[in-house]
């Protein structure tokens, strides 16, 4: 049981969840509570046909407990050193569960309302340590009700997503530290290395943000970019597919955001939940469940009939509003289990 690659047949994974909309019941602005809640409500349908494309190949597929609340008063989350109303849902566990091998990481980002979001995984983490994977967890940072700056902190932080996996290496986005839209710090992305040891060959790409949105693995000798600038030294070699970076925002989306509930309610107190959408290309955030078969957000004829070529079959999947959630396939998912063992794919 373990997870080497972003291909390898996968076997066993966690799908995000959302909250559950009782909690928001109370909310005093009822067109705010009218128009998130069909949000909510019809990511939690989307979500379902993701589990059911990938119950279809035979994939077992685990869900996340809900544990935080909504509080109108503000107070959901307090500690002696914080607090929070709006703990974030557990609909992205790319970003604070990574699987590496044997080996469960639990990672800290930085956002009071992440802070206790591994929870939500808890069950699952626990389970597998039960069948022998390692489980760790990062050294739990010092916060206050300010925004955490990456390049101005020296705690231990980091986002899963910067990484992604191929066999022997793992390839790696900057810090906050070394870009100024890098995610976590350089002491987090030390502590992740020291963690896995010598199992692993680091590569960089040279840019900051969330690596399953600037590149993608889909088998060996071939791999998909928006911007092939990115591509690291390593992967020069191999067919890379370019995929288009003009990305249009769709119109439901923009008219959500023209409205009076996203400009008082989200963007005044839930910008840590829904990112910077404007920058994010979801074409290349996809999920493989094998070498031949690669889930998409998007419909790209034209990539489509070059991946058909090459013996992958693109399937589809309608996630109607990622651009209000800031996040594709690939970041409301977590590999568990992929069959094979660790090979090297550049000896």
């Amino acid at each position: 049981m373990t997870t080497f690659t972003e291909f390898q047949p996968l076997k066993e994974i966690i799908v995000g969840s959302t909250f559950d909309f009782e909690n928001f019941k109370n909310l005093p602005d009822k067109e705010t509570y009218a128009c998130f809640k069909k949000i909510n409500e019809e990511t939690a349908e989307d979500l379902e046909e993701l589990v059911k494309i990938l119950e279809s190949f035979k994939v077992k597929v685990y869900r996340p407990n809900n544990l935080a609340n909504y509080d109108c008063n503000h107070d959901a989350i307090k500690t002696p050193w914080f607090k929070t109303a709006f703990p974030n849902h557990p609909l992205m566990p790319r970003d604070v569960l990574g699987v590496f091998g044997d080996t469960i990481l639990e990672m800290f980002t930085g956002s009071t309302g992440r802070f206790f979001e591994n929870l939500s995984y808890k069950d699952i983490s626990q389970e597998f340590f039960n069948k022998g994977y390692r489980w760790c967890s990062m050294p739990l940072p010092l916060m206050d009700n300010s925004n955490i700056v990456y390049y101005e902190s020296n705690q231990i932080l980091y986002h899963s997503a910067n990484i992604i996996k191929c066999g022997k290496d793992l390839f790696y986005t900057h810090s906050g530290h070394d870009h100024q839209k890098g995610k976590g710090t350089n002491q987090g992305l030390q502590w992740i290395k020291r963690e896995l040891g010598d199992k692993f060959r680091w590569n960089n790409i040279n840019i900051g943000g969330h690596c399953d949105g600037k590149v993608a693995i889909l088998q060996p000798g071939l791999a998909m970019t928006w911007n092939e600038s990115w591509i690291p030294d390593k992967l020069l070699k191999w067919d890379i597919l370019e995929v288009d970076s003009k990305s249009v925002l769709p119109d439901s989306f923009l008219n959500i955001r023209k409205q009076r509930w996203y400009k008082n309610f989200i963007q005044e107190y839930l910008d840590h939940w829904i990112g910077y959408v404007d920058e994010t290309v979801f074409d290349v955030n996809v999920l493989s469940i094998d070498e031949n078969n690669v889930i998409f957000t998007g419909k790209h004829p034209e990539i489509f009939k070059i991946l058909e070529k090459r013996g992958i079959n693109p399937i589809y999947w309608n996630f109607r509003h990622q651009y209000f959630w800031d996040g594709g396939v690939h970041c409301v998912t977590q590999d568990l289990v992929r069959e094979g063992q660790q090979e090297d794919y550049f000896e």
